[in-house]
C-alpha cells in the first residue's frame, strides 16, 4: 500500500511539473499581478492592431484608434470595463464585464471586431507569461473566440 500511495505520489508530482505551460494551482493574486500591464492584440495578418488592452486594479481600458476615411481622421476612443480573475484547481479565467459600447458610442465593434456582448464573459486564460498573454472563449452562438496579445 505505502508502494502504492508513494507511485501515485510521483506520478502527480509529474504531471504537475512536466507541463511546459504550467498554470495549475496558480492563485488569484499572482494572475493578478501578472495581468496588471498593457496588452497590445496581435491579429493574424497584421501586426499593427491600433487596440491596447490596460488592467489596473479591477478596471480594464480598451484604447482603440480608427481612421475614418470621410473626415481623414484617426479617431482615439477609450472603452471601459471591469475584470476579475477566478482561478480554478486546473483552469483560470479572466472574467470580463460591465462593456457597453454601441448603446452609449457610435462605435460599434472593437479593432478585433468584437461587440460588448462577446467581450462581457469569462475568458480562459490559456497563456499568461512574461510578454504573452492568450485567452479564448466561447460565444453566445457557440464558436470559440480568442485574443492573442503581446506586452505593450
Amino acid at each position: 500500500m505505502k508502494n502504492l500511495l508513494m507511485a501515485l505520489a510521483g506520478l502527480i508530482m509529474i504531471s504537475l511539473t512536466g507541463c511546459e505551460q504550467n498554470d495549475l494551482l496558480l492563485s488569484e493574486k499572482k494572475l493578478n499581478e501578472k495581468i496588471q500591464k498593457s496588452w497590445k492584440v496581435i491579429f493574424a495578418n497584421n501586426n499593427d492592431s491600433h487596440e491596447t488592452w490596460s488592467f489596473n486594479g479591477g478596471g480594464v481600458a480598451i484604447n482603440l484608434k480608427k481612421y475614418d476615411a470621410n473626415s481623414n481622421v484617426t479617431l482615439d476612443t477609450t472603452l471601459l470595463g471591469s475584470y476579475s480573475i477566478d482561478a480554478k484547481l486546473t483552469k483560470a479565467y479572466v472574467k470580463l464585464s460591465g462593456f457597453t459600447f454601441g448603446d452609449s458610442t457610435s462605435i460599434m465593434y472593437t479593432n478585433s471586431n468584437f461587440k460588448a456582448v462577446d467581450l462581457n464573459r469569462a475568458w480562459t486564460i490559456v497563456v499568461l507569461e512574461n510578454d504573452v498573454m492568450y485567452l479564448s472563449a466561447t460565444d453566445n452562438g457557440g464558436a470559440i473566440r480568442s485574443l492573442e496579445y503581446v506586452k505593450n
